[in-house]
């Protein structure tokens, strides 16, 4: 009963992120580049997390952390915190909200490949046809315009995005063995304290170069919503569901993620769904459907 209430809670908090990172696509881009650079805000990110899950840690039982395993979250801070958040924040300063939370949904597929390949994960011919269909879906969407320009800003930001949902799907997979041994939070405030130190020289020049005088309230509102609901409170969720679940599993979800901000994009007049949009969404979520039943009917039968 205990399990099924926290594998329950699990998936409640997986809806719960992925609803604030379908928000975080649309309030992002709001604040970029106008009131504050992508560098100036993955560097808030960093310390405003490391100084709440730090804060967090004084309310959970105390956890010794042995020297091999602090590496190894050192590792993970590269790929989960580093790579993504800067990728992420600058590939989406270069292209729509759309395009961005389309590309990011490829991550269940990317994160089944990473288990195959780590965890050693059988792939049979329905999961490389659902895997297929979710990359052509990602190539139709890039090259909708026909043959990319390596000069256009959003050919790059979506380029930029794709690596970023690998970086993150790869972290995923790595983490899942801390998540299991230790406390959500006594990983994430070793992961982001290692991922601040390199993340503030990175945003450096951006945040002593920045006029914040001139960013407004609604601004201001917006950037906290960033730094506590998408960086503290949205890693915090997901690391509670790893805890529990595959990352399989968690990087199903991302799905909902599409959906929030081409709704919130489409009614703010930020961006407009066409045709290629819909096609390429509905061969990614078929794709990521493919390979995420295909691993649940194998599940149920083992015994």
């Amino acid at each position: 009963m205990i399990r099924k209430f926290q594998r329950t809670w699990a998936h409640i908090a997986l809806i719960a992120a992925n609803l604030i990172y379908g928000l975080n696509y649309i309030i992002a881009k709001a604040v970029m580049p106008e009131s504050i650079g992508p560098y100036a805000l993955v560097a808030l990110r960093s310390v405003s997390a490391t100084i709440l899950f730090w804060m967090a840690g004084l309310f959970i039982p105390r956890e010794k952390v042995p020297l091999k395993d602090i590496f190894y979250l050192c590792g993970c801070a590269l790929f989960g915190v580093v790579i993504n958040q800067i990728l992420f924040l600058t590939g989406l300063n270069l292209t729509s909200p759309i395009n961005s939370s389309i590309l990011v949904s490829t991550n269940p597929i990317f994160a089944f490949i990473f288990a195959a390949i780590i965890l050693k994960e059988y792939i049979s011919f329905m999961k490389g046809f659902g895997l297929a269909l979710g990359l052509f879906g990602v190539l139709m969407l890039i090259l909708q315009n026909g043959t990319p320009d390596l000069g256009s800003s959003t050919f790059i930001g979506d380029i930029l995005t794709l690596i970023n949902t690998i970086s993150w799907a790869f972290y995923t997979v790595i983490i899942k063995r801390m998540l299991e041994k230790y406390h959500p939070v006594t990983v994430m405030k070793w992961v982001f304290l290692f991922g601040m130190v390199i993340n503030i020289p990175v945003g450096y020049n951006d945040l002593t170069t920045m006029n914040w005088t001139t960013i407004s309230f609604n601004g201001w509102l917006c950037i906290v919503f960033i730094l506590v609901g998408a960086t503290f409170l949205g890693y915090l969720l997901l690391s509670v569901s790893l805890k529990r679940l595959s990352p399989t599993i968690v990087s199903t979800y991302t799905y909902m993620q599409p959906v929030v901000a081409a709704y919130l994009a489409s009614l703010l007049g930020q961006d407009h769904v066409d045709f290629v949009m819909i096609i390429s969404a509905l061969l990614i979520f078929t794709g990521v459907f493919v390979v995420s039943m295909q691993r649940k009917t194998e599940t149920s039968t083992v015994k």
